[in-house]
């Protein structure tokens, strides 16, 4: 993640959420990076590796003689990766780097994987990163783009019709106001043909549709009420005072129409990845 968010509008980016986000969907990414087929000796880029959660796991992959480097424009989540990874036992083979993502401090054709991992939504120039992680692959390396798509939020048993008003506000908010920096919610789905018009050959997506039912862990509970707290927060110029009421108490555990807790609770997002070789 390239920076913390510095709008009221949308704090969602923070250290906090973004660990219980990682918390949330482990098993799914330890998935994730298993179709990654990695090989042990393989050198990675994490590019906006943030805290650094998803740069141990690559280095399981790439043990004993592999390499994972770790980048970011955040010093505090830089600091925080540091410190977190001090004791892991594969730190010997993590370096991380503060760094932005259109010139990286890397000379050409030095990495079998690079791994871009939730940062398309924040990037002004798609063409400008990929270009530089092109560069910055080996000829026959390959460069993977893991991102969401704000198009699917299920949240069972509220009111789809409610749902769909917040994800059409939050959607309008973000086309009509300029959000700072910029974030696009919908990136998912425009990462395949980003890649084809980039270039890359073997272009291969894959939709992973994340779901979680009850009992939901205090990390789950965590990272989707932070979500539908953003999305309302977006929307909410565009949004009747009632619904945003509504939608918040489904959110709040001290109300009767809390539903997190309850039997029937279902909730599904969707995850895209987008993989090339150079």
């Amino acid at each position: 993640m390239s920076e913390k968010n510095k709008s009221e509008e949308l704090e969602l980016i923070d250290l906090e959420w973004l660990l219980d986000h990682h918390k949330s969907k482990e098993q799914e990414r330890i998935q994730m990076i298993e179709s990654f087929n990695l090989k042990p000796g393989d050198i990675v880029l994490d590019l906006g590796c943030g805290p650094g959660l998803w740069t141990s796991m690559l280095a399981e992959k790439v043990k004993p003689n592999g390499k994972v480097i770790g980048i970011d424009s955040t010093p505090e989540l830089l600091n925080f990766a540091i410190k977190n990874l001090e004791k892991d036992p594969l730190r010997h083979l993590i370096e991380f780097r503060k760094s932005d993502f259109y010139e990286t401090p890397f000379r050409s054709d030095i990495f079998d994987f690079i791994f871009f991992g939730n940062c398309f939504a924040y990037v002004e120039d798609h063409f400008k990163v990929i270009e530089e992680m092109k560069r910055t692959a080996k000829p026959g390396g390959r460069v993977a783009a893991k991102d969401f798509d704000g198009g699917l939020f299920i949240v069972h048993p509220i009111d789809p019709y409610l749902t769909f008003r917040i994800l059409s506000a939050a959607a309008q908010s973000l086309e009509e106001k300029r959000i700072e920096p910029k974030f696009d919610n919908f990136t998912g789905r425009q990462m395949h043909g980003l890649f084809v018009k980039a270039g890359f050959k073997d272009v291969t997506t894959t939709s992973y549709a994340i779901q979680k039912l009850s009992p939901l862990t205090q990390e789950i509970k965590n990272y989707i009420t932070g979500n539908a707290e953003w999305l309302v927060k977006a929307g909410s110029p565009y949004l009747s005072e009632e619904d945003v009421q509504q939608w918040r108490s489904h959110f709040d555990p001290n109300s009767e129409n809390y539903v997190l807790d309850l039997e029937e609770f279902y909730f599904c997002m969707l995850e895209i990845i987008t993989i090339g070789t150079v």
